[in-house]
């Protein structure tokens, strides 16, 4: 999974490969300040950090928490994120798995049925139980509006799926990008909530799914503005 993309040159996978060690450590640097609050923290030891007889996890969150929560994540064993095939993509698969991370190359704007046909396979591997995340906005928007990928992963793998969403007291935004990405400064205190787990039944049907689709959007945007609220943040 792990592999670089076809079509770079020789010289693309040195400049990326060395980006990516770069990147690794400036991240360790600024985020290794920073203090978390986990709300529910119950659900993270029970289903991330104990996770001995709970079967495999999709988390899922908004676009705007991926930077922190890709780093938060970095020691849960068996995780793998989807990633995009374009050379920033690259870049992240990189740095995932420097932090320990396997990757799975696509979107839902190229490739995107082929990566989740592949985390899938990935999910029914026999073994420990697997870890899976992925923004569920993205790639390019719009902003909260929930598409459907994780939940099909999560139905077709008899996966446990849980919101998560993270807010900061002290935070840059990127106004101008589409999810008005969020980085904590350094030093500052993030808040991490996860929300109850769920089991979406392997026989859901298509209406049943779109429903569950708008409720979880709603459950997202609930505990987004939440964990603002907390933070002080307002965007």
């Amino acid at each position: 999974m792990a592999e670089f993309i076809k079509d770079l040159t020789f010289k693309e996978r040195i400049r990326i490969s060395v980006l990516s060690w770069i990147a690794l450590w400036l991240i360790r640097l600024w985020f290794g300040t920073v203090r978390v609050k986990i709300i529910n923290r119950q659900i993270y030891e029970e289903y991330f950090l104990n996770n001995k007889d709970k079967g495999n996890i999709v988390v899922a969150s908004w676009h705007r928490h991926a930077v922190f929560l890709f780093y938060f994540f970095r020691n849960i064993k068996n995780g793998v994120a989807m990633v995009s095939r374009s050379k920033d993509g690259e870049l992240v698969a990189r740095v995932g798995k420097r932090f320990g991370y396997d990757s799975v190359r696509g979107s839902s704007s190229k490739g995107g049925g082929e990566a989740l046909l592949a985390m899938i396979d990935y999910m029914n591997k026999g073994g420990a139980p697997k870890f899976c995340g992925t923004a569920v906005d993205g790639p390019r928007g719009p902003a909260r509006i929930l598409k459907k990928g994780m939940l099909v992963l999560a139905k077709q793998t008899g996966s446990y799926f849980i919101p998560i969403a993270c807010s900061g007291t002290k935070v840059i935004t990127f106004h101008k990008a589409w999810d008005k990405t969020i980085i904590p400064y350094p030093f500052s205190t993030v808040v991490i909530e996860f929300h109850d787990p769920f089991i979406i039944p392997k026989d859901i049907s298509e209406e049943e799914i779109e429903n569950l689709r708008v409720r979880t959007e709603k459950i997202f945007n609930e505990i987004t503005d939440n964990v603002d609220k907390i933070t002080g943040y307002n965007g």
